[in-house]
C-alpha cells in the first residue's frame, strides 16, 4: 500500500512537470487533474495522521511531533497550491 502511494505521488510530480504549460493556460483537464491531485493529498495525510502516527506513538515525542507539524504544513501547503491551479485562481 505504501509503495502504492509513493509510485502515485511520483506520478503526480511527473505529470505536473510534463503538463506545466496546459496547468498555467488553466485548460480543463489540467484544472480537474490538480483538483484530484489536491483531494488525494489531503486524503493521504490525514489518513497517515490518523493512523500510523498515532498507532506508532510518534507524535508522542517532541522531535516527531514538530516533524509531523513540519510534514502536515507541507502537504497543506502543497494541496492548496493544486486546489488554486484547479480552481483557476
Amino acid at each position: 500500500m505504501r509503495a502504492t502511494t509513493l509510485v502515485t505521488i511520483i506520478a503526480f510530480g511527473v505529470l505536473t512537470l510534463f503538463l506545466h504549460d496546459e496547468f498555467l493556460r488553466g485548460d480543463r483537464a489540467a484544472g480537474a487533474l490538480a483538483g484530484f491531485i489536491a483531494i488525494f493529498l489531503e486524503l493521504c495525510e490525514s489518513v497517515v495522521d490518523a493512523t500510523y502516527l498515532h498507532t506508532f506513538g510518534l507524535a508522542k515525542r517532541a522531535f516527531s511531533l514538530s516533524w509531523d507539524c513540519l510534514l502536515t504544513s507541507a502537504i497543506r501547503a502543497l494541496a492548496l497550491t493544486y486546489w488554486a491551479v484547479g480552481c483557476g485562481a
